[in-house]
């Protein structure tokens, strides 16, 4: 009998790794169905200088330096730079011990190599976003077809239906770099799923969960521990919970697995001007259609609610099955070794 091949789908993943970019890494590299074609940082957990050498030593640790990691923005488009050290710690892993003998590339940017990846392999790449949307939006000025281009996109950002957590109105990517959102959410993808607060403050990790990837004794699964005990300190005092959600994962697996959320299809705008409400993200949520106003721009598939237990079962499978299997070295992993080690700060 002959073994059917896995379809697999190919991914960019575009992050500013912290605590929890640092588990959807380990849960994609778990995946047999997804190809991590390449790695693009931005600034905002740390400096996007800072995410992609972390990123770089989370790969290194899973035994997949095949993928290129490319330092993208380092600044949002109109609004000083700001980190959220106190979250993931000053150097965004929490200051856990971990091989940083690593090498990230310089020679191009995020945003260029997201353009050329989609030029090269039209209809065929799909885009996790975890962090704020400046490389996106970078790419869009760069390639205005990039929506076309592009197969799908899932952000983890926003917060449509509850209050944010960077401030009372706006969820952290997105004040990151309202601007960025703004183009992003209004550029007519494919696909574009919008994994916000909605539904990622649900995602805690249940004792079951936890005790699952605590037995694991892989080099993804140690990391994996070290880094959720990282995050679920900071969470033990800002809610009182000896455990974490799953915030970046939550838009990786929406990405891969549509039928484990509901969504609201909603044209989502982001607050521009100063104040206290800058970078919420608005929904016209009114059921009624008669008299209705023409939606500005496309909308996106807004994450409403989750099958927690499918979506918490796949987390911890992806996190088991990481590091267990030969990297798959190929022409993206070749194309990675144009790097540089020393790069400058921000």
């Amino acid at each position: 009998m002959t073994e059917t091949a896995i379809t697999r789908r190919r991914i960019v993943l575009d992050c500013d790794t912290g605590l929890d970019d640092t588990l959807t890494l380990i849960f994609l590299s778990g995946r047999p169905d997804v190809e991590l074609v390449a790695v693009g940082t931005v600034h905002g957990n740390v400096s996007a200088v800072q995410g992609a050498l972390n990123s770089a030593a989370v790969l290194k640790t899973l035994g997949r330096t095949d993928v290129p990691v490319t330092v993208g923005a380092r600044h949002p488009l109109a609004q000083p730079v700001q980190y959220s050290a106190k979250v993931h710690g000053s150097d965004g892993l929490g200051e856990i011990p971990i091989d940083r003998e690593v090498r990230v590339r310089t020679d191009i940017s995020a945003a260029e190599q997201l353009v050329r990846l989609a030029r090269q392999h039209p209809g065929e790449l799909e885009i996790i976003a975890t962090g704020p949307l400046t490389n996106i939006a970078l790419a869009l000025m760069i390639e205005p077809e990039l929506p076309n281009l592009i197969a799908g996109i899932a952000v983890m950002g926003g917060a449509v239906t509850v209050p944010g957590n960077n401030t009372p109105w706006a969820e952290s990517n997105i004040k990151h770099d309202p601007e960025a959102a703004s183009l992003v959410f209004s550029a007519g993808w494919r696909r574009c799923v919008l994994a916000g607060l909605d539904v990622t403050l649900t995602t805690w990790l249940r004792s079951a969960d936890l005790a699952a990837i605590d037995a694991l004794t892989t080099p993804a699964g140690r990391l994996a521990q070290q880094i959720i005990g990282k995050f679920s300190a900071y969470f033990s005092v800002t809610y009182g919970r000896q455990s974490c959600p799953i915030h970046d994962p939550t838009a990786a697996i929406l990405l891969l697995h549509p039928e484990y959320g509901e969504y609201g299809r909603w044209s989502v705008q982001v607050e521009l001007a100063p104040g206290l409400t800058r970078g919420a993200t608005l929904a016209d949520r009114r059921p009624f259609v008669a008299n209705k106003p023409a939606p500005p721009h496309p909308p996106i598939e807004v994450a409403t609610r989750l099958d927690l237990d499918r979506l918490l079962e796949c987390f911890v499978a992806g996190i088991r099955a990481a590091g267990t299997a030969p990297a798959q070295q190929g022409q993206q992993g070749q194309q990675g070794q144009q790097m540089e080690k020393e790069v400058s700060g921000d």
